[in-house]
């Protein structure tokens, strides 16, 4: 690599390039510890060649301190290998203007093959780096645009499906987005990719979207303030929970268990594990549901899980309605009854509920 400034000219903007690049070279003597430096390395740090006495010190006081280490590093790196190097990083000139610079070098070899400096040059690229950051951000910018513009079809077929206004169909699109830990944009694109981008809801597609998009999630998350605006939906769901004597938990499910109605069913399944004492189980009657989607399937084995765990197993009576045709064909693992009366029947001893629910035991959940 050549060595001196006569070999190294500093470089002025070429025809048609970019008017701000600036180049220069460098030459650093480590016995006298001086660098040399040429009028484009000056220009770059906002100086005229004899206002500053070039150091290590003060090309690194110029040198963003978030990358300083970095290249105090590669410096002293190359003088004990004599490598070549090279580094893009940002500088703060004399006038505090922030540049983006390539340093590159390489050892400077006495004739034993020892280090004695370094040598090389810099190349200011703060218009090459601000045209990259450009096009990156406009290209992110398109990229939410259409995300935005997707999560709005979505949006609109929520509000179609189930009844919903604009804030309740966000925040179940939201919901199911935490809980399936699906990124939002996702599975707004599965929706609009199920209903067919038409905007046409067929028969039936409260079912078909339910099981469309969602996904067993690893484990369900309460979110109250979703249920809440969950509860203008067009499908209902009912609960009653029922706390036995030796701490068992009976929870009445009825109505219809989808994606406008898996965010209270959640907080109801919460309720009773947290109400449930071990050893005693918690028995989830659904005999009086009209309709029970994949969501449903995924959050009674999630807890079932999370039951057993607990020591409080979950039972699950499915009656002779549509969770039996489901629960019948779902690989799930759960204590599956067709009878509330055999579910708890098979409850630890001395676990017996009331003959008839009792107004100051039973807990209406909403109805």
């Amino acid at each position: 690599m050549p060595q001196t400034d006569s070999t190294f000219p500093d470089r002025a903007a070429r025809p048609g390039g970019p008017a701000c690049r600036r180049a220069g070279s460098y030459r650093y003597l480590a016995a006298t510890g001086s660098w040399e430096w040429s009028d484009g390395i000056y220009a770059i740090h906002g100086f005229r060649r004899g206002e500053v006495v070039p150091t290590t010190a003060l090309l690194l006081a110029h040198v963003y301190s978030c990358d300083r280490r970095d290249v105090a590093r590669l410096i002293a790196a190359c003088l004990q290998d004599g490598q070549i190097f090279s580094c893009l990083y940002r500088v703060t000139d004399a006038a505090a203007k922030r540049r983006w610079v390539l340093i590159a070098g390489e050892g400077i070899l006495d004739g034993g093959g020892a280090v004695t400096g370094l040598r090389g040059y810099l190349v200011d690229l703060t218009a090459q780096q601000a045209s990259v950051q450009s096009r990156e951000t406009v290209a992110t910018m398109r990229k939410a645009a259409a995300s935005r513009a997707t999560i709005e079809q979505a949006k609109g077929a929520l509000m179609l499906a189930y009844g919903l206004d604009a804030d309740a169909a966000f925040a179940m699109l939201s919901w199911q987005s935490q809980h399936a830990n699906i990124k939002l944009r996702d599975l707004a694109g599965r929706l609009v990719t199920a209903v067919g981008g038409d905007g046409h809801v067929p028969a039936g597609i409260r079912q078909r979207l339910d099981e469309i998009v969602y996904s067993l999630p690893a484990a369900p998350q309460a979110a109250p303030s979703v249920a809440a605006a969950a509860s203008s939906a067009a499908g209902t769901l009912g609960a009653a929970q029922e706390i036995l004597d030796d701490g068992a938990v009976l929870l009445r499910v009825r109505g219809e268990i989808d994606m406008a109605t898996g965010p209270r069913l959640d907080s109801c399944l919460a309720a009773a594990a947290a109400a449930a004492a071990a050893p005693a189980p918690v028995v989830v009657d659904l005999s009086g549901v009209q309709h029970l989607g994949s969501v449903g399937v995924a959050l009674l084995t999630s807890y079932h899980r999370r039951c057993l765990l607990a020591g409080t197993p979950l039972r699950v009576v499915s009656g002779s309605g549509p969770p039996a045709g489901v629960l019948s064909v779902t690989p799930t693992g759960l204590d599956l009854y067709q009878r509330l009366a055999d579910a708890l029947a098979a409850m630890p001893a001395g676990s017996r509920p009331p003959a008839a629910p009792s107004p100051k035991g039973q807990r209406p959940d909403g109805e």
